[in-house]
């Protein structure tokens, strides 16, 4: 299933319900027949919509559109995840009360802190793992706390460390929202910008909020914090191979039910002055979260985020951002050309990025345990092996697209942007393209 492709038809639909008029919401799921939903099933899953479409099919009364068999599924994946968050929740609680009780410095992210305006019921949010703001210089604090409560160390970078517990079986597609025995941790710290680039302190931990779940506190970031972190991870995954529609779906609803609050607005823009590429992550996340689910801007975001986008960075969103975020798996390669772009107008904003060997062999689908026999261990060799070879064709065929559409790229940049030759004023007055 990692390679399946939707019907775009449905993937238009699926998106549009959320902002187009009833009428054609009806009409457009009415034309799709039952064989185009299959097709579809491994998107819907994969994008995080099929849970959230769910829900707004039965807020709007149009269940009755979709093939029976298709809206049977659905119902049975909002059953099955209704008994997973429970299971999922209890691990949350027991992680934070062991971080608490070892005096680790720490903050919820993403997943269950979302607040209510990106999420109000958390069974109909996806959740593979969870996420934690820690101080750097908790590190190894963390990873004891986390090898006590039977996790292990299976992947780092300069910002984030990742743990595994559980089984290390992969997960049929058909119990996709069962509890599963696999779980995840990531930590996510802030390195110094001197060249020792040792873990440091985030200074969003001096301003955290307190949220309370079934008579339990947890540290969560502050509102603003979080709505600035929500753009920011948007921004990440944009410049990666693929992006989660629901993300955006969840920044919009969070962005749409603030949209009069002038003080939080205020506080989002002073939180984004330290933040090198925290105006472009939202100018961005604004832009093409309203192009795919609608709804209004707010004026007092909109002067400093969306009207600053340069032009090469509006362009791509206009003419890729669209098709980059409802890609199927594994995705593609058009986030090239925004790293391109993001690149060229702030040195400091480039990404370095591992070789294919580091990222193939780094990227382990399945892990190995000490107990696991022979037939196990030969059946992880064989799903990595699958893993490499699938991930050696996706750079193959989305490179060989990515060539053609950087050609297109640099053909309309030059009709967007002026010669240099043309323009030897501006240069002198320090003025930049826009």
């Amino acid at each position: 299933m990692w390679s399946a492709r939707a019907d775009k038809r449905v993937v238009e639909a699926v998106i549009g319900i959320f902002s187009d008029p009833l009428e054609k919401s009806v009409q457009r799921l009415a034309e799709l027949p039952h064989r185009s939903w299959v097709r579809s099933y491994y998107w819907l899953d994969a994008s995080g919509m099929a849970l959230y479409f769910l829900d707004r099919l039965k807020s709007l009364g149009i269940e009755a559109a979709l093939p029976v068999p298709t809206l049977a599924r659905l119902e049975r994946n909002l059953t099955d995840n209704r008994m997973r968050s429970p299971a999922m929740f209890a691990e949350f609680c027991l992680l934070n009360q062991a971080f608490q009780a070892a005096g680790v410095q720490y903050a919820n992210e993403k997943g269950f802190s979302l607040t209510a305006e990106s999420c109000p019921d958390p069974t109909l949010r996806y959740q593979l793992d969870f996420d934690f703001l820690v101080d750097g210089r908790d590190l190894n604090l963390c990873r004891e706390v986390l090898e006590h409560s039977g996790y292990m160390l299976i992947r780092s970078t300069s910002t984030e460390w990742q743990f595994e517990a559980g089984t290390s079986e992969l997960a049929r597609i058909e119990d996709l929202y069962k509890p599963r025995q696999r779980r995840s941790v990531e930590l996510h710290f802030t390195c110094s910008d001197d060249e020792a680039s040792k873990p440091t302190r985030d200074e969003r931990l001096d301003r955290l909020a307190a949220r309370i779940w079934s008579g339990q506190s947890f540290p969560v970031l502050s509102p603003a914090d979080q709505f600035v972190d929500q753009s920011r991870h948007l921004l990440r995954h944009l410049c990666t191979p693929t992006t989660r529609p629901s993300w955006f779906l969840e920044y919009k609803r969070h962005m749409t039910a603030r949209c009069d609050e002038w003080q939080f607005w205020d506080e989002v823009r002073q939180r984004s002055q330290v933040l090198r590429d925290a105006p472009l992550a939202i100018g961005l996340a604004t832009l093409l979260s309203t192009q795919l689910f609608g709804d209004r801007v707010p004026a007092q975001l909109k002067e400093w985020t969306l009207d600053r986008l340069s032009s090469p960075i509006r362009l791509w969103a206009d003419r890729y951002g669209r098709r980059a975020v409802l890609a199927d798996g594994p995705g593609t390669k058009l986030h090239k050309l925004l790293e391109g772009e993001i690149a060229r107008e702030d040195h400091s904003l480039r990404k370095k990025r591992p070789s294919l060997s580091q990222y193939y062999y780094g990227t382990q689908v399945c892990h190995a345990e000490p107990e696991d026999g022979l037939g196990r261990r030969l059946r992880h060799r064989y799903y990595q092996a699958c893993f490499i070879l699938f991930r050696l064709r996706f750079h193959f065929v989305e490179g060989l697209s990515y060539w053609v559409e950087n050609v297109r790229w640099k053909h309309l940049l030059s009709n967007l942007i002026p010669p240099a030759s043309a323009a030897p004023a501006s240069a002198e007055t320090g003025l930049h393209r826009p």
